[in-house]
């Protein structure tokens, strides 16, 4: 069910690493590419090395690569579901989870452009759209060991995982 990939997505010269989690690959790393739309968490450089940036949903579904996408909520919950569902989950997919897909505690950055919750909490975009304003997310918290599906603002600024089409 769980396997590290061959696969590798290429960008901006960086080699992410990939995992395959029933039949899907995913990104083992947070996107960590240049864009207008995304941010280091609290504008600081050395975040960037670990956590990745941060990134509004319009600069997250700009900046896929061609063979690669934004999950959809479908593709979350597949992969949630395979693994015992969201709260069984939790610990096989966060840092060093049995998973390898190594999702991390990074933070996010509000509307007002306030970064928060940096090593407690973690933000996924999907693909998935909830209005014209909104999309859908994966958040993961580590007080409550959980990855619960919320809904919110297409500008704040979330983590980045693809999966290869």
């Amino acid at each position: 069910m769980t396997e590290q990939s061959s696969a590798k997505l290429e960008m901006g010269g960086k080699v992410y690493q990939t995992v395959k989690i029933n039949d899907k690959i995913w990104m083992a790393e947070n996107l960590n590419f240049p864009c207008e739309g995304s941010w280091f968490y609290n504008n600081n450089l050395n975040h960037g090395e670990t956590h990745g940036r941060l990134y509004t949903w319009d600069a997250a579904m700009k900046s896929c690569p061609k063979g690669w996408h934004l999950p959809t909520d479908e593709e979350w919950d597949d992969m949630l579901n395979a693994l015992g569902g969201p709260q069984k989950a939790f610990s096989k997919i966060i840092t060093n989870g049995e998973t390898g897909l190594n999702l991390m505690f990074s933070g996010y950055k509000t509307v007002h452009g306030d970064f928060l919750s940096i090593d407690r909490a973690g933000d996924f975009w999907t693909s998935t759209e909830a209005g014209d304003m909104n999309a859908w997310l994966r958040y993961i918290i580590g007080k409550k060991e959980n990855v619960f599906k919320i809904i919110d603002d297409k500008r704040c600024g979330f983590s980045v995982r693809y999966v290869k089409d």
